[in-house]
């Protein structure tokens, strides 16, 4: 069986957007790039789930990567011959867990997150403003500017693997580095949850446009 019918199936499974060789560069912060060999766009958790399953049975595919807005990768003009998964709303979620607590989508930018957080009078995320990218690449970058990061306000992490596996990792079993941490890259972070301090808005405020005048 080719591949194109390999794919075809799957996508009888499921209604996400599955497309061959669809150019990466309007997707890319720089507009930059080639084609992807196979292009995956989930509408939600459980058919991200089934694709995973599905995929990981083509001996074809050897690569699997997602792609969140591109400020931090820079896409070959050949393209990239594996899959890129993109996600969309569903993975854009954000919202208070508790009055301290915030979780946060894979695709939630970066700088939506310290708004939210001002808007609920949490200290912690304000140099989140400066980051230009999503919530699942901070936490695999453990981005950070101004002696923060992630890895001072994270309280865990939710992933699944290539397998379709879901997974919950408390902070306490991630050792972070500068730009990196020992998390597989065989993960793909769905959501983060963060913890930040209360103080007054008025204080977050100056705080974060300090940081963004020192950009």
């Amino acid at each position: 069986m080719t591949l194109m019918l390999q794919i075809e199936n799957i996508k009888n499974k499921i209604s996400g957007k599955i497309s061959f060789n669809e150019s990466l560069s309007k997707l890319s912060w720089f507009n930059l790039g080639g084609p992807a060999k196979i292009l995956f766009r989930p509408k939600s958790l459980l058919e991200l789930s089934i694709f995973l399953k599905e995929i990981k049975e083509i001996k074809e595919i050897k690569e699997i990567k997602v792609l969140g807005v591109g400020s931090n990768t820079l896409i070959r003009d050949g393209g990239f011959n594996g899959i890129i998964i993109k996600f969309g709303k569903s993975f854009s979620h954000i919202s208070l867990f508790d009055p301290n607590t915030i979780i946060a989508g894979a695709s939630v930018l970066d700088k939506n997150v310290s708004s939210f957080a001002l808007k609920n009078s949490l200290s912690g995320f304000e140099f989140l403003s400066c980051i230009p990218g999503t919530i699942g690449g901070a936490v695999r970058m453990n981005s950070g500017c101004y002696d923060e990061d992630i890895s001072k306000i994270l309280t865990s992490v939710q992933a699944i693997d290539f397998n379709g596996n879901i997974k919950v990792i408390p902070v306490e079993k991630i050792k972070f580095k500068y730009r990196g941490s020992n998390l597989d890259n065989n993960l793909i972070f769905l959501s983060a949850t963060f913890k930040g301090n209360k103080k007054k808005n008025e204080q977050i405020e100056e705080k974060t446009k300090k940081f963004l005048l020192l950009k």
